[in-house]
């Protein structure tokens, strides 16, 4: 069945290319933004320490690979145009998996932005979630 679009668009002006441009719009803001580094990481070796903010502004992607055994005096942090950004509450935890199968966690301070981890063992710890920007 073909749809006849002329009467939709009769007397409109580049009507098909902008509603084709709205649609670039959407599509668009749906996408990525480029990877950026967490600032000021201490005392974590990290494989993998990046970010990136959806177009649309609604979602941040945290994409992370913490190593070493002393994580309790580790941090890095996310700029507080971010954090402040994510969700009601004072901090927000993000679980984690370490790579002897256990669990960790990731504390992000939305008021600053500090990020510290807790895991139980001295292996890495993956961390990868997207969290919700208000």
């Amino acid at each position: 069945m073909a749809i006849n679009f002329e009467p939709i668009f009769d007397g409109m002006q580049n009507g098909p290319e902008k509603i084709k441009g709205n649609f670039d719009k959407v599509n668009d803001g749906l996408t990525w933004g480029e990877p950026q580094n967490f600032l000021n990481v201490s005392g974590l070796t990290t494989e993998f320490n990046q970010y990136r903010v959806r177009k649309d502004g609604n979602a941040v992607i945290i994409t992370l690979y913490v190593t070493g055994s002393d994580v309790e005096n580790a941090a890095c942090y996310l700029p507080t145009s971010i954090s402040t950004r994510i969700g009601y509450s004072l901090s927000t935890q993000i679980v984690g998996r370490t790579d002897n199968k256990g669990i960790g966690f990731m504390n992000i301070n939305t008021q600053n932005g500090k990020c510290t981890f807790y895991k139980p063992d001295g292996s890495g710890m993956y961390i990868q979630a997207t969290v919700p920007l208000v």
